[in-house]
């Protein structure tokens, strides 16, 4: 199975969007659920790749309500995916897997994310399991323990351990510069 996402920002230009993408709707630029569930609503014909930021450090940085989420996000037939930020423990996977309909796309952050990739990979609870690496926000946090050197083998530990699982790891694959 191959994924296809597209940054919700990418809907604001002229671009058509492919019949297959699925279009990531990154709660971090919303400013209140309203505005979510507004852009569901029009997008009701395709698959929707929910982003919520939970543990955000860097702007923007707007704090929802993680019940009013999950309500708006389980009444949304066309939400399929919720990724969720800075999963270090598989029991934050099972605390998720308890409110969201959806499948929870744990997003791998921190140098300790990785350490317990297996662990998380286990606990979802469906196939084929899917991740999502932060490569910024995992250097980052590399950084902040001195470990900057090692991020290439981490990243490629990784990599491993969702080819030993069979898992998916979705990783940023360009990017789009534009004035529009």
């Amino acid at each position: 199975m191959k994924y296809f996402i597209i940054s919700q920002n990418l809907v604001k230009s002229d671009l058509r969007l492919p019949k297959h993408a699925i279009l990531r709707v990154n709660l971090a630029w919303h400013k209140n659920l309203n505005s979510v569930k507004s852009m569901l609503d029009k997008y009701k014909d395709r698959e929707i790749f929910l982003d919520i930021p939970i543990g955000r450090k860097k702007p923007p940085n707007y704090d929802h309500n993680i019940d009013h989420i999950a309500q708006m996000a389980n009444n949304c037939a066309n939400v399929k995916y919720v990724a969720i930020s800075n999963i270090e423990d598989p029991a934050a996977i099972r605390h998720y897997n308890k409110r969201f309909k959806a499948n929870i796309v744990p997003k791998i952050e921190t140098h300790k994310g990785v350490l317990r990739s297996d662990e998380i990979i286990q606990a979802l609870n469906y196939v084929p399991q899917i991740l999502m690496l932060d490569h910024e926000d995992l250097f980052t946090d590399l950084i902040h323990h001195g470990q900057e050197k090692h991020y290439l083998d981490i990243v490629k530990a990784l990599v491993k351990t969702c080819k030993k699982h069979k898992a998916h790891l979705l990783r940023v694959k360009g990017i789009i510069f534009s004035n529009i």
